[in-house]
């Protein structure tokens, strides 16, 4: 029982870990990808950023270990009791509330994760038995790591170039995190799959690690990971961020562990559909949830009206002006308010009327 524990109390270190990341994120300056430096000088120099760093590097050792006896697919349910975890701290710490849709889309992440669940015990065999995977070799096929890595790299840069970029004005509205939370996934589940290719060369006795490109590329891709993680923390809410960003990881991890490190899936064509039908269902969870927040014109009501702001040296300021009533002189003739001038329009456009 100590692989369980270890997947699912690695799960609970991840959230945690984000949660610190979230509140360092929000003592900071703005943070921005394109001053990469001054961005790695901010975050380094935060204690609690440091700290949940410390967390979040525990947090993948455990759940390589944990891997190394389970096969993928039973760890991903354990994600269900962390999602409790991160629903609760998101409204205690920091008061986010889901909308309907968004609720919708937890819901769909859910079934993902007990349709995993239903095809680690309809498969053959005991139920937590141990994994039989191929020999890792110290030096992947190059293709391999080309097709795992590369879409890691290309996604976030196309998410944030051409399809979620932020918008200004007036009409304007905030993003969830969702392009954060597939960027920031899918490095993350780059680097779990070759943290677990590391943990695997260990096991076999290679201890030459740094000669192999799985340390190398853990490091890239972690760290690419976790500088997009903070950027989106520090924007959007916590909940959606971080449930995008799990559940883009952990398939990630499930299709590229398959490709890369032999990840065996089931003969049985009912569990192996069920086991893609998880896969699907985590894609459509990610697609439930909404792009954009929705509008607090309820709360925007209750807010108090806004002073009027002092003038401005140097800025013409428009005064309406009314000229003073006086009240008019007894003449014979007859006046713009009776006789004849009544129903005539006046040079400002208005009708007399009596």
């Amino acid at each position: 029982m100590t692989a369980p524990v270890l997947a699912c109390t690695a799960q609970v270190v991840f959230v945690i870990a984000f949660v610190l990341f979230k509140s360092a994120a929000d003592q900071m300056r703005p943070l921005a990808a394109r001053r990469p430096l001054e961005t790695i000088a901010r975050v380094a120099g935060n204690g609690r950023w440091v700290f949940g760093l410390l967390i979040l590097v525990a947090g993948f050792v455990m759940a390589d270990l944990a891997l190394l006896t389970l096969p993928i697919a039973s760890a991903l349910p354990a994600y269900a009791g962390s999602l409790i975890v991160l629903l609760v701290l998101g409204y205690v710490r920091f008061g986010e509330r889901l909308t309907p849709r968004e609720w919708f889309a937890m819901i769909v992440v859910v079934a993902a994760m007990a349709t995993s669940a239903l095809s680690v015990v309809l498969a053959p065999g005991p139920l937590l038995g141990g994994v039989e995977r191929p020999d890792v070799p110290p030096v992947p096929p190059l293709w391999a790591v080309a097709v795992v890595l590369v879409p890691s790299l290309v996604l976030p840069w196309w998410m944030f170039s051409l399809r979620d970029r932020v918008a200004a004005g007036r009409h304007a509205r905030a993003l969830t995190g969702i392009a954060h939370g597939i960027g920031a996934g899918a490095l993350l589940g780059t680097a779990e799959t070759f943290g677990l290719g590391m943990a695997l060369l260990l096991e076999d006795g290679h201890t030459e690690l740094w000669a192999t490109p799985y340390p190398w590329v853990f490091l890239l891709a972690g760290v690419l990971g976790i500088g997009l993680l903070s950027i989106g923390l520090q924007r959007c809410r916590l909940t959606v961020l971080v449930t995008v960003l799990t559940v883009t990881a952990k398939a990630h991890l499930l299709i590229s562990s398959t490709l890369l490190l032999g990840e065996p899936w089931p003969d049985d064509l009912a569990v192996t559909l069920l086991r893609g039908g998880s896969v699907v269902l985590a894609a459509l969870a990610v697609l439930a949830f909404p792009r954009h927040q929705r509008r607090r014109a309820a709360a925007a009501e209750r807010e108090p009206a806004a002073e009027p702001e002092p003038p401005t040296p140097g800025r013409r300021r428009v005064v309406s002006f009314s000229p003073p009533q006086v009240d008019p002189k007894p003449t014979d003739q007859p006046s713009r308010d009776s006789g004849p001038y009544v129903g005539r329009r006046r040079r400002d456009g208005t009708r007399v009327v009596s």
